[in-house]
């Protein structure tokens, strides 16, 4: 079955214009859509119970798409004719391939960006727990690469979880967006049934609909914004990676990695090349050029459905693919590393002794230049010790061991309240999918 009737399946045609390879990553959620849309054609007393039964078992037996169709929508609808018979016909009522890619696409990407948001409460608990254990560890803060103030080890890692934290929210946010059903929109302007469009997107967990028909068939403005989510989430990581290289570099050295993390070079043995950052930094810019691609594709169309739409599918999901690998490598990478103990560059108490004779009555201008010509002319000494100047910050956010404590209390309380929220949604969604279920289960009684 062939819904454009064009050449043949070695047909150049054909095969250019074939979404088959990345249909493959939507299979079962095009299965879950047309189930939600041949209850809904019983419900609405389109078709029989028993149609509806025969129709709802050829879909769940339903495993692959075989050669010769132009896509996962015809692939399924010609599987449920073979198994059904001409009452199989009824699938085409009152559906459009446009809703149901449309619709699909929302479940997947909806499923991978819970996955995601998960991933990303296990890792910043990682993070927190490694704070935890170097609330007082000494560790350099850089500005262009040069050395800048004392902190503390857990500070930088503060720093690390605040930003996925941020992140997360961010991507929750875009997730509830998203979650809204295209389906029963038809081709572009609805149908003539009166489909409950509500009723379908309870069925499948979503929130609410997506209103207009037009937007609902062709707008993929909220997949792409999913995608500008994580690619600004890879941003932020691929900067933490850099950290990392550039921290646990021979020439820096205040950090080690896990083993399981570096690679050695095929001449020399002595390396310990921060392999998995570096790629990861990489990552980050394919993640940055499927943005773009996706952007690029999607700025020039008409409204409407236009195939250039069915281009953009496998994008998404490279792009959430990399986003679950890389966490999961910074999982093992935090519950490893290791601070190396050296000293720190004593220069860097430069700005607490200026700050200590300024607020001793001395303009601080005037204290600056003084310790400048100090640090100039190798004679700077302070009357503070390393460990005081992390101890004397006295802003929120700062290493101050104390004000540090404070931080990690909330970072935990967040994280909890996160978690929440993310397991009340999931169940949100689960009982929601419990109604299809249940409608389900009473229509595959007949005739049993």
């Amino acid at each position: 079955m062939l819904y454009r009737k064009w050449g043949s399946k070695e047909d150049a045609v054909i095969k250019y214009t074939s979404s088959v390879d990345s249909d493959y990553a939507i299979l079962e959620q095009v299965k879950k859509v047309m189930e939600a849309h041949v209850v809904e054609l019983y419900l609405n007393g389109v078709i029989s119970k028993k149609t509806a039964r025969d129709i709802l078992l050829a879909v769940k037996e339903f495993k692959e798409i075989k050669q010769g169709y132009e896509d996962v929508h015809e692939a399924l609808e010609d599987h449920i004719l073979t198994k059904v018979g001409e009452e199989g016909g009824w699938v085409g009522m009152a559906r459009s391939r446009n809703d149901h890619v449309a619709t699909a696409l929302r479940l997947k990407m909806r499923e991978e960006i819970l996955e995601i948001l998960e991933d990303l409460l296990e890792l910043r608990k990682v993070v927190l727990n490694k704070a935890m254990e170097h609330k007082t560890t000494l560790f350099p803060s850089f500005t262009h690469l040069q050395p800048a103030q004392p902190t503390t080890f857990a500070h930088y890692l503060m720093y690390v979880e605040e930003e996925i934290s941020s992140r997360w929210g961010v991507i929750f946010s875009v997730l509830k967006t998203l979650n809204r059903s295209p389906l029963g929109s038809g081709a572009i302007v609805g149908t003539n049934v009166r489909l409950n469009r509500k009723r379908e997107a309870e069925m499948l967990g979503f929130d609410g609909v997506v209103v207009n028909t037009v937007s609902a068939t062709s707008s993929r403005a909220d997949m792409i914004s999913a995608i500008a989510e994580l690619a600004t989430l890879m941003l932020s990581l691929s900067r933490i990676a850099e950290d990392l290289i550039f921290l646990s570099s021979s020439f820096v050295g205040y950090l080690r990695l896990p083993d399981s993390q570096v690679s050695t070079s095929s001449l020399m043995p002595q390396k310990r090349n921060a392999v998995t950052m570096e790629v990861l930094r990489a990552k980050g810019g394919e993640c940055v050029g499927i943005l773009t691609s996706t952007m690029a594709m999607y700025k020039g169309l008409p409204s409407g459905y236009d195939l250039d739409l069915q281009e953009m599918n496998s994008y998404y999901w490279k792009c959430t693919s990399i986003v679950k690998a890389t966490i999961e490598v910074l999982k093992d990478l935090f519950q490893g590393i290791q601070v190396v103990k050296k000293d720190l560059d004593s220069s860097t108490l430069a700005t607490d002794e200026a700050e200590r004779l300024a607020l001793n009555g001395k303009p601080y201008r005037q204290a600056y230049f003084e310790v400048k010509e100090m640090v100039l002319s190798d004679k700077f000494t302070s009357k503070i010790t390393l460990e005081e100047s992390v101890k004397l910050k006295a802003v929120a956010g700062s290493p101050n061991p104390q004000i540090l404590e404070e931080d990690l209390k909330e970072a935990l309380t967040r994280l909890e309240r996160d978690s929440k929220s993310l397991d009340d949604y999931e169940n949100l969604i689960l009982s929601k999918i419990g109604q299809l279920r249940v409608v389900e289960d009473d229509v595959m009684q007949e005739g049993l």
